[in-house]
């Protein structure tokens, strides 16, 4: 179980403040090498609106609002003495949908927390399947993509922070943080903007 933080409203340069509904504690999936799950949003109503408006609209204005809370609910972390977060790095999407896009969703959002937490940000994980997680059948999404290394012997400090824009099943995460801890990553803390319900796929 997690307690997601809801009890603030989105607004973004082009919108109203949205009030979302408030919810306590969620089932989240058990996510092995995943030290901390913080979640902003669950993925619904205007916090699903505003992870669509960025992944499917090219709406990037939206990062302000998702990196604003993303600092909000990571900031125990972020300030801890014995795990102060030396980088923050994201879970890159397939090369597809950045060429198509013109960008990564997850880069952005992460890019724009460092800045706020004045820490570094940089590519860590070079995503190798090219098959979205959306396109998956359940089964095939419990699995899992597959990332390796930027570069071999690549240097990373203990304490990471890993961006993801949604999690759903938990197996993206888990994949990813795997091969960090390969690098030697001792702390690995993700932060997502928003969660799915439980059984839902989005």
């Amino acid at each position: 179980m997690i307690e997601v933080h809801q009890n603030s409203s989105i607004q973004t340069p082009n919108t109203t403040p949205a009030q979302i509904p408030e919810v306590t504690l969620i089932e989240t999936p058990d996510i092995i090498g995943v030290d901390s799950l913080n979640v902003c949003w669950t993925h619904e109503g205007e916090a699903a609106d505003l992870v669509r408006a960025l992944k499917y609209k090219r709406t990037t204005a939206v990062v302000t609002a998702i990196a604003d809370e993303m600092v909000r609910v990571t900031r125990y972390i972020a300030t801890e003495p014995n795990h102060l977060i030396k980088l923050v790095t994201w879970v890159p999407c397939t090369s597809k949908h950045r060429r198509g896009r013109g960008f990564d969703p997850a880069e952005l959002i992460a890019r724009a927390l460092a800045r706020r937490l004045r820490t570094k940000a940089r590519p860590t994980l070079r995503r190798i399947d090219k098959e979205p997680q959306t396109s998956k059948s359940k089964q095939g999404r419990l699995i899992g993509p597959t990332f390796k290394l930027r570069r071999k012997n690549l240097k990373l400090p203990s304490h990471v922070m890993l961006v993801d824009d949604v999690c759903t099943t938990g197996s993206t995460l888990r994949t990813a943080a795997q091969v960090l801890r390969s690098a030697g990553v001792d702390t690995v803390a993700v932060v997502t903007a928003t969660i799915a319900l439980p059984y839902q796929l989005v």
